[in-house]
């Protein structure tokens, strides 16, 4: 008899298309929606009805001081810029006048954020043909074009139809009262290349050193020079600034427990950081760093360039080189914001899941608060992984990316956050940020972000999501923020502890045991996830990548025959990430066979693309089974821990004999 098994078999949802097509106003010009804008006037008139319904919005002065500290009755010190303070065992921002404050931010807030764009032009330099109308003309819609005409902004030429020529003002003005109206009390981060300082913002900028990889070189001689010289300017423009809350220097580039291995592997003799982890190795072996490499009494200078692994090197004194490097990267930048503003809160790098807990570990004495980005509803990387360190450490964070998104019109399907409608967004978003609010840690959330990306992908990599608030047209999803206003109405007491938060909710369309859908699975954890495909990376991988066995095969789970030779046909389909196409599919996904499910030999597989996309999507089988196998297991590996989300399972077929 034969029987066919379906896992995860939800990837009808995620078709990606290789090339989505877009209208003026760079809506997809693929499907339709209510209310979807044809006509400028329609926008033009959209305004006037939102105009007047926000007319008497303003500050409630009454309940709240202009920061947006809430008047409890019990002043606290106030010392004109933003702090942190423990009280009755909470954590919470002050703000200039004293006042408690739970941040409650959006994040992207001007719509001439670099992720707002899109690439204008194909290799050939022509306008790409997503384009199924004209681009906004440059000459008119200026604002809407980078300087070198590559990167197009179709919101802000958007914006130009529906406000005017003088619509910045205009803008800023409606968006002001925008956000307080949702509930909003800060602009959060990424206010580049204007800040919205009409509510309190955070700055944040990358840092123009020296890298290895993605990550920053602390020992680069020229590393505090050259962030010095960065720092002196940015404090210059901000300092003295109350509606600052403070300062964030790079964006999730912390070290991940590879960065070790890729400086010991750089034959170059030019890094820094390398010749800093063989003298730490060196302290902690008598002096002898080539011991751990079979390469004893070998000087630095000659292990400099040569090719190093990492296999008999202590993980501990890995993860040891790890923290120190962390803690001499934030305490230069500590020491160098502080010298040019010693008024605003420091942050130092922000920090996400791909990173090591040792990166964090390194700077959590030289930050204000630890500024943590997660994509999750469960939270399983703040109040999992994490959860025991922050409690330990007892130091503030505030969470400055978290997003939820739909995959409708037109929108990429490759984010762990997607939920049914935009109704479950704004739930997800409720959730979410009172689970936050209700962490005695948590000093507030930020939302990524208040526009939607491009549906063609922002100009600098292939990030296409509704993550927004608004859409690229400026029309509010009012069913998402429905959700958002009730939750930003009850964070602050949640916080203070008067309030519950509401429980979890099944918003997505599958929860169940892996070993539901993989018999014999290691994979036994619940998820839950309208794109499950990514369960097996954004869960299982977050356990399998904790030991750092970067470039070993981990397996996701076991297919049983149910008898030996018992399969008709077995097929794999797996997802990757377009940008990783240079590497050979083997590198990444694996087989194995075995006849007990004890001892497995390798299968080979084969390999067959199936959908394109910013995720493409093969078909993965079994070249040839050899006489007697009844299990195939599936692995996959983890070769760049900066891009855990690179591979992905969507769905099983099988047929047995």
């Amino acid at each position: 008899m034969k029987t066919i098994l379906h896992c995860l078999a939800l990837t009808a949802c995620c078709a990606l298309s290789a090339a989505p097509k877009v209208d003026r106003y760079g809506q997809s010009a693929a499907e339709n929606w209510p209310g979807k804008i044809t006509r400028d006037a329609q926008m033009r008139a959209e305004l006037e009805r939102e105009s007047a319904e926000l007319a008497d919005v303003k500050p409630d002065m009454e309940r709240f001081d202009r920061f947006g500290g809430v008047k409890t009755g019990k002043p606290l010190a106030a010392t004109g810029f933003f702090r942190v303070q423990k009280i009755d065992g909470r954590w919470w921002l002050v703000t200039p006048e004293g006042n408690p404050f739970y941040l409650k931010g959006v994040d992207a807030v001007p719509y001439t954020e670099r992720g707002y764009f899109t690439a204008a032009r194909d290799s050939g330099g022509t306008i790409r043909k997503a384009f199924t109308q004209a681009a906004p003309d440059p000459a008119k819609y200026l604002e809407a074009w980078s300087k070198d005409k590559k990167l197009v902004n179709f919101l802000a030429a958007n914006l130009y139809k529906k406000y005017g020529p003088d619509f910045r003002e205009r803008w800023m003005e409606l968006t002001e009262k925008r956000l307080r109206s949702w509930g909003f009390n800060s602009a959060a981060k990424w206010n580049n290349p204007f800040h919205f300082d009409r509510l309190p913002f955070l700055h944040d900028e990358q840092l123009r050193v020296k890298r290895f990889d993605r990550f920053i070189d602390p020992y680069d001689p020229g590393f505090e020079a050259a962030a010095e010289t960065q720092v002196k300017a940015m404090c210059a423009k901000l300092r003295g600034n109350p509606y600052l809350i403070g300062y964030q220097l790079e964006n999730e580039n912390g070290w991940g427990r590879n960065a070790p291995a890729i400086l010991l592997r750089d034959s170059s003799g030019k890094l820094a950081a390398k010749r800093a982890l063989l003298e730490y190795l060196a302290e902690r072996n008598g002096g002898d760093p080539g011991k751990f490499f079979d390469r004893s009494g070998a000087p630095i200078e000659t292990l400099m360039t040569e090719t190093l692994a990492t296999a008999a090197v202590p993980p501990e004194l890995l993860d040891g080189f790890i923290v120190q490097a962390s803690r001499r990267y934030h305490e230069i930048l500590r020491g160098l914001v502080k010298k040019y503003d010693p008024d605003h809160l420091f942050l130092g790098a922000s920090h996400c899941s791909s990173q090591s807990v040792e990166w964090i570990d390194g700077g959590r004495e030289s930050v204000d608060l630890i500024a943590l980005h997660e994509y999750d509803l469960d939270s399983r990387w703040i109040h999992g992984t994490l959860a025991g360190k922050l409690r330990e450490w007892d130091k503030p964070f505030a969470v400055l990316e978290f997003s939820f998104t739909n995959h409708r019109r037109g929108f990429a399907c490759g984010s762990s956050t997607v939920v049914k409608t935009e109704a479950d967004r704004g739930t997800a978003f409720r959730i979410y940020t009172e689970k936050m609010a209700a962490d005695p840690l948590c000093v507030g959330t930020g939302y990524f972000i208040l526009y939607d990306q491009p549906v063609t992908s922002r100009g600098h990599d292939a990030e296409a999501y509704n993550f927004g608030l608004i859409d690229v047209t400026d029309r509010p999803y009012r069913e998402m923020l429905a959700g958002v206003k009730a939750a930003n109405a009850r964070l602050f007491d949640v916080h203070a502890g008067k309030l519950e938060p509401i429980p979890m909710q099944p918003l997505r369309a599958v929860k169940r045991s892996l070993r539901e859908f993989l018999p014999e699975s290691v994979g036994a954890v619940t998820f839950d996830s309208s794109n499950p495909q990514f369960h097996h990376n954004r869960l299982d991988r977050v356990r399998f990548g904790s030991n750092a066995r970067f470039g070993v095969p981990l397996a996701v789970g076991t297919i049983d025959a149910g008898k030996p030779d018992g399969f008709e046909k077995l097929e794999f389909y797996v997802f990757l990430w377009k940008t990783e196409k240079n590497r050979n599919l083997s590198d990444w996904f694996q087989l194995e066979e075995s006849a007990d499910n004890v001892t497995f030999s390798p299968a080979p597989a084969v390999f067959r693309l199936h959908r394109d996309g910013p995720f493409r999507e093969y078909v993965m089988a079994p070249q040839a089974l050899k006489p007697g196998t009844r299990f195939v297991r599936l692995s996959f590996v983890l070769n760049d821990p900066a891009a855990p989300w690179a591979t992905s399972l969507a769905e099983v077929k099988v047929e047995r004999r």
